[in-house]
């Protein structure tokens, strides 16, 4: 039964599907009971009834509905595989080198074939970015800068962009003076920077397990060893694991995701921060922290960096506009614990400088538009995303499979009991359906039972398919 009409309105189908899932998760609605005819939700909600189908279509996916013939809508609660993911129990560390960048490469390369499943690299979907604000924002500068394509922007890049940016990170970074921030093309750009400024040549990388795969790239190319870190999937990063081995290993920095990690999507806490940032200090490691997925988080407060509870300059921070905005921009920055200029060194030796037109650009859109609201937009939408592919992976897979809870970004980690993610991996690409094989998350190849979905693309009916045919070469 409908208990209370909300009072306020959102945007159509959303207000029946939050209502519905507010009323089955607190019990007011029980699973099994017989929801209201289409026709019902319609009249109560003031709504079309095609909205009103949509509504019950988005509580399906979600798992909180089910259609049965001759009986309607009946309320359920989603499946939920009870084991929550922890670190593996067969996981290693041990300094390294990696080994598998050819693999990573093959997958990458996989997304120029537009008829193969996007489950696989980490590409948002380029339909949900704010393209007309940002082409009205080229056009603009075009118009103010008419030369701006022709001249380069040595050194740290411009400095009103610059001026901005620290007005826009302070309330996570705290203050930092524009002097002290360089302009990159991406955020993998100022990692590798701040590698080369960190690190020689043989020195020991820690890194938390399982990664981004393009940080294990990174490493590779500056000629470092990796060592993984043992990581709760819901809590992040383990100090005690951390600690461990720098008493007995020379570790020389620490790159770590804070915020909506990938692959796992947790987002630590603010005591474990402090407690890594006094761990690094004790055995002066330097941490490089990637906060690339901070805009796409689902908390409700925007986390705090290490950066922010940095006392004694061994943080490097890094970050870019890719994930939100658009990654076509190929703007990101990077922040120096210390000696900025060696990393403006590092830079010069990647590339002169930054597109001047999107960095005035970029400039233009941080005076003119609150970019905080289209992140929140965009986490909500992959937050609905992230449920639906869930539910339908639970549904054909059950207790087989066991999910990552993210608290941000696009990305689902999975365990599969009996997988071996490298073989479906090669049966899956013979059927044009893409995926990360664990394995590529991990410098020592562990995870084999592993993968990472990408969850980004607007999940339809060929979408369902394609996950359904997913889920058939998992099981």
């Amino acid at each position: 039964m409908l208990k209370n009409k909300p009072e306020q309105f959102k945007m159509l189908y959303q207000t029946i599907v939050d209502y519905f899932i507010e009323n089955i998760e607190k019990g007011a609605i029980l699973p099994g009971e017989k929801l209201p005819s289409l026709r019902k939700v319609s009249d109560r909600f003031d709504v079309s009834l095609s909205t009103a189908v949509e509504a019950y279509r988005r509580l399906e996916l979600f798992g909180y509905v089910e259609a049965r013939d001759r009986s309607g809508y009946l309320a359920r609660l989603p499946l939920v595989v009870e084991n929550i993911l922890r670190p593996s129990k067969s996981f290693r560390s041990k300094a390294c080198e990696i080994e598998h960048i050819d693999e990573i490469i093959q997958l990458i390369n996989q997304t120029a074939d537009k008829d193969t499943a996007p489950f696989g690299v980490g590409v948002p979907s380029s339909s949900k970015f704010p393209h007309k604000m940002l082409n009205r924002y080229l056009i603009r500068t075009i118009k103010e800068y008419p030369e701006s394509s022709a001249s380069y922007i040595f050194g740290l890049g411009l400095l009103e962009l610059r001026n901005e940016l620290c007005r826009y990170t302070r309330p996570y970074l705290g203050h930092t003076a524009p002097d002290n921030l360089i302009i990159t093309n991406g955020c993998l750009e100022a990692i590798n920077i701040s590698l080369g400024a960190e690190c020689e040549i043989g020195d020991l990388v820690a890194i938390e397990s399982p990664c981004y795969f393009g940080l294990l790239h990174a490493i590779h190319n500056h000629g470092l060893k990796a060592i993984e870190v043992k990581t709760d999937p819901l809590l992040g990063l383990d100090p005690e694991a951390l600690e461990n081995l720098a008493k007995t290993k020379n570790i020389k920095a620490l790159i770590s995701t804070p915020t909506a990690q990938n692959p796992l999507g947790f987002t630590m806490s603010d005591k474990r921060k402090k407690e890594i940032l006094s761990i690094c200090k004790k055995y002066n490691i330097r941490i490089i922290e990637d906060d690339v997925y901070r805009e796409i988080s689902f908390e409700k407060q925007s986390p705090k960096t290490y950066k922010y509870f940095d006392k004694d300059n061994i943080v490097t921070y890094c970050a870019s506009f890719s994930k939100f905005l658009g990654p076509g921009l190929r703007l990101g920055w990077v922040i120096p614990a210390k000696n900025t200029q060696k990393y403006v060194r590092q830079k010069l030796s990647l590339n002169l400088a930054n597109s001047s037109l999107i960095q005035h650009t970029a400039r233009n859109i941080l005076r003119g538009e609150n970019l905080r609201n289209i992140g929140e937009e965009l986490a909500s939408y992959y937050q609905s995303n992230i449920q639906i592919y869930s539910n339908v992976l639970q549904s054909q897979l059950g207790d087989r499979i066991t999910l990552s809870r993210p608290t941000g970004s696009y990305f689902l980690w999975a365990r599969v009991e009996g997988l071996d993610a490298r073989e479906a991996y090669a049966k899956a690409t013979k059927k044009k359906i893409s995926f990360a094989p664990g394995p590529l998350f991990s410098a020592d190849n562990q995870y084999l039972n592993y993968l990472r979905i990408n969850c980004a693309h607007e999940f339809d009916e060929k979408r369902n398919l394609d996950l359904m045919a997913l889920s058939k070469l998992l099981a």
